[in-house]
C-alpha cells in the first residue's frame, strides 16, 4: 500500500504538530497510515525527539491534568484513556506523581457531580452504584457519594 506523498514524513508530522500535541504513538500510527515507509518514520520520530517536538512525558502530564480539571473521569478511567492513546507506564505513573491530589476526595466530588447529573434523588441505590462501578469509580468513593446523594 505504498502511497505517492509530495511531503516527507518529518514534514508531514511538523504539519500534523503545529495543529496539535500528539503521543509518539499516536503520530507514528498517523504516517503509517499515511503510507510512509517504517524507516522513514523512524528518523522522522528521532529528528522529532532530539528537537523536543515530541515529549512524552510533559504531554502525558497536561493530558493528566486536563482529565483531572474535567472531572468527568475517575481515576481509573484517566489511566485507561492515557494508556489507549499511547502513553507508556512510566510517563503515566510520572503523571500520576506529579499531579498532588487527593485520590480519594477527587473520585468522591467526581461521583456526586456525576449522580446529580444523572439521577434524580429518588434514584434506585443499586442502580446509582452500578453506574458508578461501570465508569471505574472504587467502592468506597461510590458508595459515600451514593449514601450521601440519596440522603439529600
Amino acid at each position: 500500500m505504498k502511497v505517492q506523498n509530495s511531503k516527507t514524513a518529518l514534514v508531514y508530522a511538523v504539519d500534523l504538530l503545529a495543529a496539535r500535541a500528539y503521543s509518539e504513538k499516536q503520530l507514528t500510527d498517523k504516517l503509517k497510515r499515511r503510507g510512509y515507509s517504517e524507516t522513514e518514520i523512524a528518523a522522522a520520530m528521532q529528528r522529532l525527539t532530539e528537537r523536543h517536538y515530541i515529549d512524552d512525558g510533559d504531554l502525558c502530564q497536561r493530558q493528566y491534568q486536563a482529565y483531572l480539571n474535567e472531572g468527568r473521569r475517575s481515576i481509573k478511567a484517566i489511566l485507561y484513556k492515557l494508556k489507549e492513546k499511547g502513553f507508556n507506564s512510566a510517563d503515566i505513573e510520572n503523571a500520576q506523581a506529579e499531579c498532588d491530589i487527593d485520590t480519594a476526595d477527587y473520585e468522591y466530588r467526581v461521583c456526586i457531580k456525576l449522580l446529580a447529573a444523572h439521577f434524580k434523588r429518588s434514584a434506585d441505590r443499586q442502580k446509582c452504584q452500578a453506574y458508578l462501578y461501570r465508569k471505574g469509580f472504587n467502592f468506597s468513593a461510590a458508595r459515600n457519594a451514593v449514601d450521601e446523594f440519596l440522603s439529600e
